[in-house]
Parts: structure tokens; C-alpha cells; sequence
């Protein structure tokens, strides 16, 4: 999965910490310098990290900050995973999927190396589940097939040999240029779409 040049978040990663009252793990803040934020084949969208734990009033994508509270609340109103002996402000949102699934870390490790990967699977039964892995290698077995099924709602990268990353801001800049995002191609519909 080559990245776009130049896709670093730079991020300030001390400012991170400090909002979220922890580091986060080496596997992400790799991720992050090269790749950055953005979406994989239009399935799975990685969150930027945000230096606030406060949701943005912005019409834009939820971001880490929303997507966290949304997994909290999930959390709160039908219970954590099973077997989990801890409170909903123990998850922090990294991804969403196509099919409307929330993965983040279980933070209950002082180390964040060690946080294993947690998913809100929309229309999975039970809905949450536990990798005890981290985000990169749970993206890496995504695509392998390296699970005994499909974790995620939408089997969209399943198995998915040559997933494609699109940095947000070429994202962006595509929509803007009334270009396809995913496929490159002139957007039929662009010029029709209403704010």
C-alpha cells in the first residue's frame, strides 16, 4: 500500500498526549508520518490524531475526538466487551468503516504498545471484539485474510491484495476538482451535489 508524497500529519504528538492523558502507540505514529490520515479503497478511513478530545462543530468527518465519544456512548448504553473490567472512557477511536464500524484501542495498558485493537462491529453479533494486536498488523491481516472471518461489517479490503491509501487532503483536492476519489476518473455527477 505505497503512500502519497509528502502525506505526513505532522502531528504534535506532546499536544496529543496531553489531551488525551496518554501516548499512543509506535504502530500509529508510524502510520501517521507515512501515510497520514485518509481513506483505504473508500472502506475504512484512519482518523488523524487530535490534540483536543472535544468534538469539532464542523460538518466534516467525525475525526478521532467524535468517533471516540460515539464509541463511549456505545459503550454506555448497551455495555463494553465481555469481559472487559473497565469504564467506556477506556477506548480511543483510530478508524470507521464503510459499513459504519468504530475501531479503536482498549487502553487499559500503561503501555501503549500493548493496547489491543477493539471494534464496535455495527452488525456483528456480539458487536464488540478484541484483537490483541495492534492497529497495523490488524490492517495487515485484514487484507491477508488473516482472520477466521471478516472483523469489520463490510468485507470491502477482505482479502484485498493491493489496497490503495488516499491522504485526505488529495481527497480533497479530487472532489474539489470534480474528480472520483477512488477511481480517478471524472465525476459525472460533479457541479450537482448541493452543500
Amino acid at each position: 500500500m505505497p503512500p502519497h508524497d509528502g502525506a505526513d500529519e505532522q502531528a504534535d504528538w506532546a499536544a496529543v498526549r496531553r489531551a488525551w492523558g496518554a501516548g499512543f502507540p509506535s504502530d500509529y505514529i508510524a502510520f501517521m508520518s507515512t501515510y497520514g490520515a485518509g481513506g483505504i479503497d473508500g472502506a475504512l478511513s484512519i482518523l488523524p490524531p487530535e490534540a483536543s478530545t472535544r468534538p469539532a462543530d464542523s460538518p466534516d468527518f467525525g475525526g478521532m475526538a467524535a468517533e471516540t465519544a460515539t464509541m463511549r456512548h456505545m459503550w454506555e448504553s448497551e455495555g463494553g466487551p465481555a469481559g472487559v473490567d473497565s469504564r467506556p472512557d477506556s477506548v480511543i477511536a483510530w478508524g470507521v468503516s464503510c459499513g459504519a464500524d468504530i475501531l479503536g484501542w482498549l487502553t487499559v495498558d500503561h503501555d501503549p504498545d500493548k493496547w489491543p485493537v477493539v471494534v464496535w462491529e455495527r452488525h456483528g453479533r456480539p458487536h464488540w471484539k478484541i484483537y490483541d494486536f495492534g492497529m497495523a498488523e490488524f490492517l495487515r491481516r485484514l487484507f491477508a485474510k488473516g482472520f477466521d472471518e471478516c472483523p469489520l461489517s463490510d468485507a470491502s479490503l477482505w482479502g484485498e491484495p493491493s489496497p490503495h491509501f488516499l491522504h485526505w487532503r488529495e481527497e480533497r483536492r479530487r472532489w474539489e476538482a470534480g474528480i472520483d476519489p477512488c477511481t480517478g476518473e471524472p465525476d459525472p455527477y460533479f457541479g450537482t451535489y448541493s452543500a
